[in-house]
């Protein structure tokens, strides 16, 4: 990656950083010792903390705290570091790069996304780290398939497949392959994807299953029958999509992951909406359920499954509850839009600008159009 594309890259970054005072970030810097490897270790502790509670943090505001986190490291950069030192600095910049980009893909901006991901993965490349490339890959699949390019997605993934071996970090690529595959209608590639998924999840023990969502270290089981049944219900298998379905959802209902849990339910309604009127009661139920629990939290893709759930159940408009389930799903998104832009989310708002600017310049491509605040998922 050239300077001046690493510079772009990171404007964002140092644009909300310099929203910050500059008393604020040297407090940070002198509050946790004045050794590298003292303030190395609080960012890396910042970072854990990030990624503990990221399903359930509104994206806005996972972003100013990435941003934030980037920016204090990008300060310590600026010291005389060890060898070692300077390698730990640069992982757990690429991993906070990498959950920036996990944000922005659920602020509905898959290439602002794209970008930061490449960006984490010429942090991994650099530092020889295995598990950084491949969650950087994992998450700009996830922007690619989400921004209508399952080609480019699965050739993300199955390059990140070149950097680890059996464990969370592969379980996680092997998913998103399936679900690229499914896009692109190759029904053995997708039911093989999902076959190995699932071997490659019953390997991973239970202390590092985490939790839904981006992680380095952990993958949780569940995550496979999630992504099963988008990919079933992409390849117009309803029943299978169904049974994957009902083992996931729950165990998401056991956690605390809405986005997830929304999603699930939104793909399962598309599925049994393909039926036809005879499904439309449960197909009803389970959007309404869907739209209930991410109330308040307008999720870019479920917003969009919501949009293809009324267009295909336009046609049966003279059902009450078919008519019932429109209104409040545009209810729920004129209230996302409704939402105040309190300080933290002017600040995440100012480092997506950047972040777009980053990939007009460096990319020569039109940033993403931003949708209404969202909320969790993938």
């Amino acid at each position: 990656m050239s300077d001046r594309r690493q510079f772009h890259l990171y404007a964002g970054a140092a644009m909300v950083g310099a929203l910050l005072p500059d008393t604020q970030l040297a407090d940070l810097l002198d509050a946790h010792g004045t050794t590298a490897q003292a303030a190395i270790a609080h960012a890396e502790g910042w970072l854990a903390g990030l990624l503990a509670t990221h399903e359930h943090t509104p994206p806005a505001q996972m972003v100013t705290e990435t941003v934030r986190l980037r920016h204090y490291l990008d300060q310590l950069a600026q010291r005389q570091l060890t060898g070692s030192d300077a390698r730990r600095l640069r992982v757990t910049a690429g991993r906070a790069t990498v959950l920036h980009a996990d944000a922005a893909f659920k602020l509905g901006q898959p290439e602002v996304a794209g970008a930061l991901a490449a960006a984490g993965f010429a942090a991994g490349e650099w530092a020889g780290d295995g598990p950084l490339r491949g969650s950087a890959r994992e998450i700009g699949a996830v922007a690619e398939f989400y921004g209508g390019r399952p080609d480019v997605a699965l050739r993300l993934a199955q390059d990140g497949l070149r950097y680890v071996s059996a464990g969370p970090v592969r379980a996680r690529l092997v998913c998103q392959e399936a679900r690229a595959l499914a896009a692109l209608g190759d029904v053995r590639g997708a039911a093989r994807a999902l076959d190995l998924a699932y071997d490659l999840a019953d390997m991973i023990p239970v202390e590092h299953w985490g939790s839904p969502g981006p992680g380095f270290d952990t993958f949780h089981p569940v995550e496979v029958a999630y992504n099963a049944t988008t990919a079933l219900c992409l390849l117009g298998r309803s029943r299978a999509a169904e049974e994957h379905a009902q083992l996931a959802i729950p165990r998401l209902d056991a956690m605390n992951a809405p986005g997830f849990r929304s999603v699930i339910r939104l793909d399962l309604a598309l599925a049994l909406a393909r039926q036809g009127r005879l499904e439309l009661d449960r197909v009803c139920a389970l959007a309404t359920e869907a739209i209930s629990i991410s109330w308040g939290r307008t999720v870019a893709s479920a917003s969009n499954r919501a949009d293809q759930l009324l267009a295909m159940t336009r046609a049966h408009g003279d059902v009450r509850e078919v008519r019932e389930l429109a209104a409040y799903v545009r209810g729920w998104q004129r209230e996302g839009r409704r939402q105040p832009a309190g300080p933290d989310e002017a600040a995440a708002g100012a480092g997506a600008a950047g972040s777009r600017a980053a990939v007009k310049q460096a990319a020569g491509v039109t940033a993403a159009r931003t949708t209404a605040p969202a909320g969790s998922e993938r």
